[in-house]
């Protein structure tokens, strides 16, 4: 047994259909496994489990042996101590927070069967070795059906969103926006961030650039460090009369919230956030901007502001390094169009039972290139044409629910495979 597999076994919930427990006896309901984390921190993260009557959300950590939590160094991190459900192949002992007090423990071993080990295949596709048989036609099909799952996935998030503001679409806008500024690794904080620092207050001070990152950079607590130079004591000392004046009681995230393993400079939550602010701030109707325009090279525009001078020489405070490019760039423009500027234009399309939008958000689809990652290449090496930005968000959708969930039957491609001639 290894992490691996026991991720995949975990993430795809392949557990017995008998009442769940602890290895203390207490009850457990498995309500969301969370999402995998292959980054710096627990395993997976934004988990929910219930355990007897109490629901509890947070993080995850897997490990083979229960004792490989003192072993990797897990009792002397904080950023650990978020960790709501200990997953452990063999319980060899009771592990405990930095309080003493016992981490919840899963024995995994107890409710898997063999069938589902053997079942845990690796990254290929299971079908790999008939799929490029397969004709392009019935390969498209799949790609269409997958697209139009994941628009409405994306869409389903925004409106969820937008229920939650009020039905306010560009503070919807705003926060959808600040998320994907995330991108994967640090769009949980950023939501967090944003929703907790409204657009409203951005607009307040909209002519005080320094005020805005202030704001920002202090609620998201990455100003708790020590000075370091002239300009982070200029933002503190913004942050602490902002803090006062609107009654700010703590910072809304602590700089543990924050990833930056494996990250490029240019990733770093400091100039993504940098980035945000100076997008948000010089846009005051970002909903309405988005709906007028209507070529892909005019909203670039809109994200190609550059940020304070500062950071064109820093990616921490205080830590200089050489010039780089403050302006988002155009990888990181074409991930945001795909995961939150056109799911707006569908969410907004249905809402106001128009169709305009929607048909402007497929051909903005149509014309970025298709995306180049791990995904994406497993299909075209098996001789599947990805014209688009559209096709490649689909490889991604197909992927995530029907080959890593084998609903091999369910796949266009599967059934033609597994159906009798």
């Amino acid at each position: 047994m290894n992490e691996l597999t026991m991720a995949y076994l975990w993430k795809n919930q392949e557990f017995s259909s008998k009442s769940l427990s602890l290895t203390n006896g207490d009850q457990v309901h498995i309500l969301h496994p969370g999402i995998e984390n292959r980054h710096a921190g627990a395993d997976f993260q934004q988990a929910k489990i219930r355990i007897n009557d109490l629901l509890w959300v947070g993080a995850v950590e897997l490990h083979v042996r229960a004792s490989d939590w003192n072993v990797h160094g897990h009792h002397t991190d904080q950023s650990y101590e978020n960790v709501i459900l200990h997953v452990v192949w063999e319980h060899d002992r009771e592990i405990s927070y930095v309080n003493e007090q016992q981490i919840p423990t899963f024995c995994l071993s107890t409710w898997v069967s063999q069938t589902a080990i053997l079942n845990t295949t690796s990254g290929e596709l299971a079908c790999a070795a008939f799929f490029p048989s397969i004709a392009q036609a019935t390969k498209q099909e799949m790609l269409d059906r997958c697209l139009e799952e994941r628009l409405l996935e994306k869409q389903a998030h925004i409106t969820t969103l937008l229920q939650a503001t009020g039905y306010d679409w560009e503070e919807t806008c705003y926060q959808s926006l600040a998320k994907s500024f995330g991108f994967s690794l640090n769009a949980e904080p950023m939501l967090r961030l944003a929703q907790n620092c409204p657009l409203k207050l951005i607009l307040r001070y909209r002519d005080r650039p320094y005020a805005v990152e202030a704001a920002l950079f202090g609620l998201a607590g990455l100003l708790e460090e020590p000075v370091h130079d002239a300009y982070q004591w200029e933002l503190r000392r913004e942050y602490i009369h902002l803090k006062k004046k609107h009654g700010w009681e703590a910072n809304y995230l602590h700089i543990t919230d924050w990833k930056l393993l494996r990250l490029r400079p240019s990733n770093f939550p400091s100039i993504r956030l940098a980035q945000f602010a100076e997008v948000v701030r010089s846009n005051c109707s970002l909903i309405s901007l988005l709906l007028e325009m209507q070529d892909l090279k005019t909203l670039r525009q809109l994200f190609e502001i550059p940020t304070i001078d500062y950071w064109a020489t820093h990616t921490h405070f205080g830590k200089t390094s050489s010039t780089h490019q403050t302006r988002l760039g155009q990888g990181a423009f074409e991930s945001i169009c795909m995961n939150t500027l056109i799911p707006l234009l569908f969410a907004y399309s249905t809402s106001k039972s128009t169709s305009i939008y929607a048909e402007k958000a497929r051909r903005w689809l149509r014309e970025l290139k298709a995306e180049n990652n791990v995904i994406t290449r497993k299909f075209t090496s098996l001789n599947t044409t990805l014209r688009h930005a559209g096709d490649s968000q689909a490889a991604l959708q197909w992927h995530k629910n029907y080959c890593a969930k084998k609903r091999c039957l369910a796949c266009a491609v599967g059934a033609e495979i597994l159906t009798p001639t």
